[in-house]
C-alpha cells in the first residue's frame, strides 16, 4: 500500500468512544479466557471492571494505552 493510499484510509476511517470500549472489552475477556486456561487460578477470583475513562491520562514518553491490574 502506498503511503498516499494509507494516508487517504487513515483519514476516512472513524473510530468512536464506542469502537475503543468494545475493543477494551474484547481484550479484557482475551485476557481474562488466557489466565484461566492456566487452570491454577479460581474463575471466581477474576473480574472483568469497566474503565474510569477510555483515554489514558498524557504522560511524557508513555503510549496512550494502559491496562489496569489489581490484586485482592
Amino acid at each position: 500500500m502506498t503511503e498516499e493510499m494509507e494516508k487517504l484510509l487513515l483519514n476516512s476511517i472513524e473510530v468512536t468512544d464506542s469502537d475503543l470500549r468494545q475493543v477494551a472489552e474484547r481484550r479484557a475477556q482475551n485476557v481474562k479466557e488466557l489466565l484461566l486456561q492456566s487452570e491454577n487460578i479460581d474463575a471466581g477470583r477474576v473480574f472483568i471492571v469497566e474503565s474510569k475513562t477510555l483515554s489514558s491520562e498524557k504522560k511524557e514518553k508513555v503510549k496512550d494505552s494502559r491496562v489496569n491490574f489489581k490484586l485482592k
